[in-house]
């Protein structure tokens, strides 16, 4: 549990102050989780890795292409996924969706902009239901207003996890 917890901690950092999680970060929680999986169940422990590795991947991968949700938070689902497994990764992703959600609340009601972003989410589900094509979300960048740091979501929701099952 620290190991990853550390790993998290440091990607939300890194995340926090350049909007990248680095690759060997994610690489190195990797590794651990490879090394967990095989000395807990063998041989098999690397197909259980590749399949937990893969789900966020799979599920996650049409909000990348929106630009809603970050490479670097995928990667951090599938390191949480290749260290603990399937049910831990999804209590995770469940938590985490909870607390990005209220981040974002928080975020929108602070600037006074719920009912314009709201405004911006019709458009895009209507432009989406008229044409049937997923395009980049729009952004609207007035600086980083409308950007949250969804590596904190994923780590509070790892530890609220984490502490509720252990």
């Amino acid at each position: 549990m620290f190991f990853c917890l550390m790993l998290l901690s440091i990607g939300a950092a890194m995340d926090i102050q350049s909007f990248r999680i680095s690759n060997r970060l994610v690489v190195s929680g990797l590794v651990l989780g490879f090394i967990f999986q095989i000395l807990e169940s063998g041989v098999k422990g690397a197909g259980v890795f590749l399949l937990n590795i893969s789900i966020p991947v799979i599920l996650f991968y049409l909000l990348f292409l929106i630009h809603a949700l970050g490479a670097g938070d995928i990667k951090l689902f599938s390191m949480i996924g290749g260290i603990w497994g399937f049910q831990i990764l999804c209590k995770t992703i469940a938590v985490s969706f909870l607390i990005g959600a209220a981040m974002s609340l928080v975020k929108l009601l602070c600037h006074r902009n719920l009912i314009s972003r709201l405004l911006v989410l019709k458009g895009y589900v209507r432009q989406f239901l008229n044409t049937g094509r997923l395009s980049e979300y729009p952004q609207e960048f007035q600086g980083n207003q409308h950007v949250i740091h969804f590596s904190i979501a994923i780590l509070i929701g790892y530890a609220i996890v984490m502490e509720v099952t252990y």
